[in-house]
């Protein structure tokens, strides 16, 4: 199997942008790196709000599940940090030729439009998973039997179709 379509990145890597170039080697081993970080984590980039708000055993503890995973958003969170700021992702040699008759905030980048889409991708998966276990905690905490009696979590407002959305 070719490892820019390794099962946990599969999502992420599998976007393309036409006339960029392609990562770096270096680039590469620091997403693999984050992504073997991220792996004895057990979070999925997705959240699924049922999972988390499953019957539990009555000798369970859901305190301390919530807990346990609260900690490991942490982890997420320092993880994400570090590929931030990790040298082998940038690049500021790059000149992107898609920036080089405007400037725009992505031309000041020190970073590939390729490692800038894996960033932005990384990021949001993180994003959206603190705000479902964030929504979920409210839930639990409140008390309430349906998971759709507490106001939803909302990131946009689409105008054009009179619309709150979720994600982006």
């Amino acid at each position: 199997m070719d490892d820019h379509y390794r099962p946990s990145l599969a999502n992420t890597l599998s976007l393309c942008q036409y006339n960029t170039r392609a990562f770096t080697r270096t680039e590469l081993d620091a997403i693999y790196e984050y992504d073997d970080k991220l792996a004895p984590l057990g979070l999925a980039p997705y959240f699924e709000l049922e999972t988390l708000l499953d019957p539990m055993a009555p000798d369970a503890d859901p305190a301390g599940a919530m807990r346990q995973r609260a900690k490991r958003l942490a982890t997420w969170h320092k993880i994400l940090t570090e590929i931030l700021q990790d040298p082998r992702l940038k690049n500021a040699r790059y000149v992107d030729p898609s920036t080089t008759i405007t400037s725009t905030e992505d031309s000041r980048s020190p970073y590939s439009p390729a490692v800038r889409r894996f960033v932005r991708g990384a990021a949001a998966d993180y994003h959206r998973h603190r705000q479902g276990f964030e929504h979920a905690v409210t839930v639990w905490a409140l008390g309430l039997e349906d998971p759709g009696s507490y106001p939803l979590a909302t990131r946009h407002v689409d105008l054009n179709n009179k619309a709150l959305e979720v994600w982006d």
